[in-house]
């Protein structure tokens, strides 16, 4: 009978490999280097992952998981796209500001490295942004329906515009090492969106118009 897998051990494999892999890329990482910062063996390191592309692919599944969480599901269940937007770029700015503008994205990082080499980490990549444009276009046109945004706002191509102003941000301040990028890029995502909104519209939850327009 074989060992049981720690849980915690697990994590802990799971994050030194993203930290190592984040910084150095996939190809320039090795199973040794990410056993040692372990702390373990490299033969305990292939009793959690059998190789180093499965273990790769469980990092890319953990951070994919992670920037749902955090990055995709706070943009989705919003009221307002335009301040969610918003947000989103500045959490970003805040977050490179701290790290010195390194690593970058990493899923857009693993598919920038693996996608004409290995079909399965493209494959899996290109679902998460295929998935986040899904669901801020989704949040788009429930958005005009409820009167938010008029029908000049066409869902799918400005969601997939807002996802690719963040990830072209990402690079920009990446390897210019200027988080201000983010504002700037921020506030062309927002307009792009702001110009559809419909001035008169209140949202029902504000009770009706006020004979000044308020």
């Amino acid at each position: 009978m074989g060992r049981k897998a720690d849980p915690a051990a697990r994590e802990r494999l799971l994050a030194e490999a993203e930290h190592i892999i984040h910084l150095r890329g996939y190809h320039r990482t090795s199973m040794d280097e990410i056993a040692e910062s372990c702390g373990m063996s490299k033969a305990n390191l292939f009793h959690y992952y059998k190789s180093k592309e499965d273990l790769g692919l469980a990092v890319l599944d953990a951070k994919i998981s992670d920037y749902q969480k955090r990055r995709v599901s706070p943009l989705c269940d919003c009221l307002d796209p335009v301040s969610a937007v918003e947000k989103m770029f500045e959490n970003a700015a805040k977050l490179f500001r701290a790290n010195g503008c390194k690593a970058g994205c990493f899923v857009a990082n693993i598919a920038l490295e693996m996608s004409d080499v290995n079909d399965v980490f493209r494959q899996r990549a290109g679902l998460f942004f295929k998935e986040w444009s899904r669901r801020v276009a989704e949040r788009l046109a429930n958005a005009q329906k409820e009167g938010f945004f008029g029908r000049s706002l066409d869902p799918r191509s400005a969601a997939e515009s807002v996802v690719s102003l963040y990830e072209g941000a990402v690079m920009l301040a990446r390897t210019q090492r200027d988080p201000s990028i983010f504002a700037r890029v921020g506030r062309a995502a927002a307009s792009l969106l702001e110009q559809h909104k419909l001035v008169t519209r209140r949202h029902k939850t504000m009770g009706p118009k006020t004979p000044c327009g308020c």
